[in-house]
């Protein structure tokens, strides 16, 4: 469980790095068609179906809190199937509304392919959203390190 709780946990909000683009200066950028947040997880759970351990059908559910430029600007709720387990990997199919405060909210949904010991980047859907985000689209790209907070960074299509 803790390996998988890592590799969930560096997934969403769940906070890691963005590579495109430069990031925001202040959280009025969030404003912006393209911004970039970190998350530190606030709460997880596992819930072990199969046989003990991960295994196909288990998955995580886990709450963040969603940081820019060290101010907090909202949370993220997240949950994530176990579609694919090796020996050294996991398939993870996974969906996640992240709340702006003030802004509204950003619905989000994926697969994450998890490697042992190495980086992940990992590209979601934007399906939809609420308040300043209503009908948004676009891409969120998770990345997770090694250390440190995991990176989202947001690219709302028109």
């Amino acid at each position: 469980m803790r390996r998988t709780t890592g590799i969930v946990s560096a997934m969403v909000l769940v906070g890691s790095a963005f590579t495109m683009g430069a990031s925001p200066a202040t959280a009025d950028d969030l404003d912006t068609d393209r911004f970039q947040v970190s998350s530190r997880e606030w709460t997880e759970h596992f819930n072990d179906v199969g046989r003990k351990g991960e295994s196909l059908g288990d998955s995580f559910t886990f709450t963040s809190k969603l940081f820019h430029d060290g101010e907090r600007v909202g949370r993220d709720a997240v949950r994530c199937d176990i579609t694919r387990v090796t020996k050294r990997s996991f398939g993870l199919q996974c969906f996640a509304t992240l709340t702006f405060r003030g802004r509204g909210d950003l619905t989000v949904q994926g697969k994450i392919l998890f490697q042992e010991g190495s980086e992940m980047l990992s590209t979601l859907a934007i399906t939809g959203g609420t308040g300043d985000y209503a009908g948004a689209s676009g891409e969120f790209e998770l990345t997770v390190t090694r250390r440190g907070p995991d990176r989202y960074r947001i690219h709302l299509m028109d």
